[in-house]
């Protein structure tokens, strides 16, 4: 699957650890932490903007993450909003 974040960057994953990985090394600060403690250091942050976004697992993380709108599933062969909004 494609997912794409609030700042606009394109994911390929097949699972949500997979993409918990790939968003950890995509994080320019935050390439050396576990994936756990990645979840938890973004988790942190959203909760510092009064968004709570759980890190009992990567299925609930990125669930919290989409519900939140911090990212976004995308369908391929199909343009996101963000591009459509943009063409237009």
């Amino acid at each position: 699957m494609r997912y794409r974040t609030n700042e606009g960057l394109l994911i390929e994953a097949e699972t949500s650890p997979d993409l918990v990985r790939r968003l950890r090394e995509a994080s320019w600060s935050e390439q050396n932490l576990s994936d756990q403690a990645f979840m938890e250091a973004v988790a942190d942050r959203m909760y510092q903007e009064g968004i709570h976004v759980s890190t009992i697992s990567p299925d609930i993380f990125v669930a919290g993450l989409l519900s939140a709108g911090l990212l976004t599933r995308e369908i391929e062969g199909t343009l996101s909003n963000a591009v459509r909004q943009i063409d237009n």
